[in-house]
């Protein structure tokens, strides 16, 4: 068949094609599509990393058969891989040089204000500025006289310091399960890999991603992304198939509300008016385990709510390919005096999603049939001062239901609070990662000055463990209890970096929780993998 006929060919996206989103060829998670925490990122942790492996591969590879090693700073790479890794090295090094002097100065600059100031006027910093900082930051001070910088983030997106040119959407087959963990290792040429130059904010994404479900002409792909000759058209069409996958009911327009569980700490709420999907993470390839895919999702998704700026919760790679069904997403305000708290709402506008709504605790949002609102949420951001972080409150066809993904019960007092606001809950979902990774493991790209490790290791990425799970319940009544977002399902191994045992805290304290409820009389259960429940 030559070239011609095949452009003219109806295909569909192949069911088990990944569309990994790429930044200087790091997979893309929310911090690095914002420009401030790329710089700090590439300068503090990926340059580090990639110059280890040149001086020692031989330590990275033994690392990467050490499953106790998943997701330490090794990258899971060979010898073989050593002049790829170089290359990628000099390539940050050189496109990258304005993000990696922003970094060294931003740091540069906190420092300067830990050591020197504690009080008087911060005038004199400006007419010193590096030009790379110049216009961009601006010192202060909070009650306590203690300084600090805000980053006008919303100057940075255009500009040298973007990282557009950098952007790219690699196509692969790699399996959920294998796929190499997101912070440690780059996304390298190979057999295995089509990787092809293209802004986040292309209407390119929406074109491929249409053809997940409806087939599009091969040609007319290929044209979009910019894929020339007969070569790279024939590897880019090996990541295409005839037929559209099959489709597990995604709408629904039955009576009540119908809830899917989509594993990890997605989950879709569906009635016969509205649809709300909360942190869409999803899995991509189809198994005999019952599983609802990335396909199983509605054609229309009026709402999606993020709760927080993590990997496993803010999915760039979904929210992409999801961009032409959404209607409106919702997010937490973030704290602007914060490095590690970027605004959610520049970076999805970014990625070329303009619907977002930036929502303050306790604020409703009216939907058909009820309401929703957003809650306040304690724990698992290491003590930081960050502010974009929410629950969520779902009140729909008279059945109330609560979201509290990574969310720590260690003041119940802020549940009787919302209570005595909105009432009893009918059914509560809560995750239980209640022996996070340390401070440093996230945010260390960040921190200006050094912390102990007795400090580091006190503050964890940490949600609730037993007792504080059980006074949420106590507080908000709820008949049933979900324990969710515990990492474990096969397909979120790449940015969740967990492998429990039974013994594992998490385990033990998750199943203590669940003993207890039902001990009370509830009904309550560890999810994993998929569900569809009606309320």
């Amino acid at each position: 068949m030559n070239a011609t006929a095949a452009d003219s060919d109806l295909v569909c996206l192949a069911p088990d094609t990944k569309l990994e989103p790429l930044v200087f060829r790091w997979y893309a998670w929310g911090h690095l599509v914002s420009p401030v925490q790329l710089a700090l990122s590439l300068a503090f942790r990926h340059l580090p990393m990639l110059k280890s492996f040149v001086a020692n591969p031989a330590v990275h590879e033994a690392a990467r058969k050490n499953p106790k090693m998943l997701g330490g700073s090794f990258l899971e790479l060979g010898q073989r891989d050593l002049p790829a890794v170089r290359a990628l090295q000099q390539d940050i090094l050189t496109r990258g040089a304005d993000l990696l002097g922003f970094a060294e100065d931003l740091l540069k600059l906190d420092r300067q204000l830990q050591k020197s100031e504690t009080g008087f006027s911060l005038d004199h910093h400006y007419g010193a500025l590096p030009a790379s900082l110049a216009g961009l930051v601006e010192a202060n001070y909070d009650l306590n006289h203690h300084p600090s910088l805000r980053v006008l983030e919303e100057l940075i997106y255009r500009g040298e310091l973007a990282g557009t040119a950098a952007q790219e959407i690699a196509f692969c087959k790699t399996p959920d399960a294998e796929r190499s963990f997101f912070i440690n290792t780059p996304r390298l040429d190979g057999e295995d890999r089509f990787v092809v130059p293209l802004p986040f904010d292309s209407a390119a994404y929406d074109l491929v991603s249409r053809s997940r479900l409806s087939p599009v002409p091969f040609g007319v792909l290929a044209n979009a992304l910019g894929v020339d000759g007969d070569a790279e058209r024939a590897r880019l069409r090996g990541y295409f198939a005839q037929t559209p996958p099959p489709r597990k009911e995604p709408n629904f327009a039955g009576e009540g509300v119908r809830v899917r569980y989509f594993g990890h700490a997605c989950v879709l709420v569906q009635s016969a008016e509205v649809s709300v999907l909360i942190d869409p993470f999803l899995a991509w390839d189809d198994g005999d385990d019952g599983r609802l895919t990335f396909h199983d999702l509605p054609d229309r998704i009026d709402y999606v709510f993020l709760t927080h700026n993590h990997q496993d919760h803010f999915s760039v790679e979904t929210l992409l390919q999801l961009r032409d069904r959404i209607g409106t997403i919702l997010v937490p305000r973030n704290n602007a005096n914060s490095l590690a708290d970027p605004s959610m709402k520049l970076a999805l506008q970014a990625i070329g999603q303009p619907r977002v709504q930036v929502l303050d605790p306790m604020e409703r949002v009216a939907i058909p049939g009820g309401h929703l609102t957003a809650l306040p949420f304690y724990g698992e951001h290491a003590d930081l001062s960050i502010a974009s972080k929410h629950g969520l409150h779902v009140d729909l066809q008279g059945r109330t239901l609560m979201f509290l993904a990574d969310s720590d019960g260690k003041d119940r007092a802020l549940y009787r609070r919302i209570v005595q606001r909105l009432g009893k809950v009918d059914t509560l979902f809560i995750g239980m990662e209640c022996d996070g990774a340390p401070l440093t493991w996230l945010y260390g790209p960040y921190l200006s000055q050094p912390i102990s490790r007795k400090d580091d290791d006190s503050r964890r990425l940490s949600g609730s463990g037993s007792e504080n799970a059980w006074r949420i319940v106590e507080e908000i009544g709820c008949k049933t209890a979900y324990v969710y977002a515990m990492g474990q399902e096969p397909w979120l191994r790449f940015v969740a970096g967990l492998q429990y045992t039974p013994q594992s805290k998490q385990i033990v304290e998750s199943d203590k929780f669940i003993g207890r409820c039902r001990e009370a009389g509830l009904t309550a259960e560890r999810l994993y993998g998929s569900r569809t429940m009606r309320m």
